[in-house]
């Protein structure tokens, strides 16, 4: 019984933690936003010498996800130590194609 209150919690904790962050936070205030990432994705230096960082964190969209251990994916996007964009992990990719294929279409 015990387990399950605390799945909860941290379940109604985790949700919330994406309310607290905005685009231009550092990564220092992200951490203090959400706590520590879950995984480090990938760092590399683009060809205009900006470092350029995906941070991973799990989080539980309901109460249900929690209790059967089925977290969401969000990654974080930081360039340069700034957050610069976020979302689930997989959505990115959709957008690139869709803004690729708007380019060459015009």
């Amino acid at each position: 019984m015990i387990f399950v209150f605390i799945l909860l919690i941290f379940s109604c904790a985790t949700t919330g933690q994406l309310m607290r962050i905005r685009l231009d936070m550092t990564r220092p205030q992200v951490v203090s936003a959400m706590g520590d990432p879950t995984a480090f994705r990938g760092a590399i230096t683009n060809k205009y010498d900006e470092l350029i960082e995906v941070w991973e964190y799990a989080l539980y969209k309901t109460d249900d996800d929690a209790f059967l251990g089925r977290p969401t994916f969000y990654w974080l996007y930081f360039s340069d130590g700034i957050l610069v964009q976020w979302g689930q992990a997989g959505d990115w990719q959709r957008e690139v194609d869709r803004i690729y294929e708007i380019r060459f279409n015009k």
